[in-house]
């Protein structure tokens, strides 16, 4: 009776690791056949600080890279509140297995106002080849501090009533000592 008990113990033992066994294939089955691979992007800087005066125009770099081994397009965008104030050269491009790519993004704050503005880039790379049209992207954190201009020394008004001054000082001196 206590070999029987043994026996049957053994016995279900094996049908319940079977059963794991059965399970674990299916899971694995289902999981990993059912997902989708996604595309890489990379970009160089991953945030962009700003320092400029009003109307003044800047000029920075960001570098788009593929690190897949497919063709990919990219496009690059701005939130639509700035779209006036950032400008992107070439926001759409493609870039084969390996490449980068700089990217040109042009600041010209559109504002009498002073202060930090905060705004996102967007970097997202699509499978040109995919009928889903899914893809992979990036946000790259962009800090505007926008200063007051700052009037150079020779265009401010009191400068040049005090070199006009002395000027004339200068002149009437020389007159007055010719004359003499």
């Amino acid at each position: 009776m206590l070999l029987n008990k043994a026996f049957n113990n053994s016995r279900n033992m094996k049908i319940k690791i079977a059963g794991i066994g059965i399970l674990s294939i299916l899971c694995y089955l289902f999981i990993f056949t059912l997902c989708v691979s996604a595309i890489g992007i990379g970009v160089n800087p991953a945030k962009l600080e700003i320092e400029i005066e009003n109307g003044e125009d800047i000029q920075k770099n960001i570098t788009i890279s593929n690190p897949d081994n497919i063709d990919l397009a990219f496009h690059i965008y701005t939130d639509d509140e700035f779209n006036d104030w950032i400008t992107i050269a070439d926001p759409n491009f493609s870039l084969g297995p390996y490449q980068e790519k700089e990217v040109y993004i042009h600041f010209t704050p559109l504002t009498e106002e002073v202060g930090t503005f905060n705004t996102t880039i967007y970097a997202v790379a699509l499978n040109p080849n995919s009928n889903l049209k899914l893809g992979s992207g990036v946000k790259i954190p962009v800090n505007i501090n926008l200063e007051k201009t700052k009037t150079p020394y020779f265009t401010n008004p009191v400068i040049i009533v005090l070199i006009l001054i002395a000027l004339i000082l200068i002149f009437i001196s020389m007159r007055y000592r010719r004359n003499s």
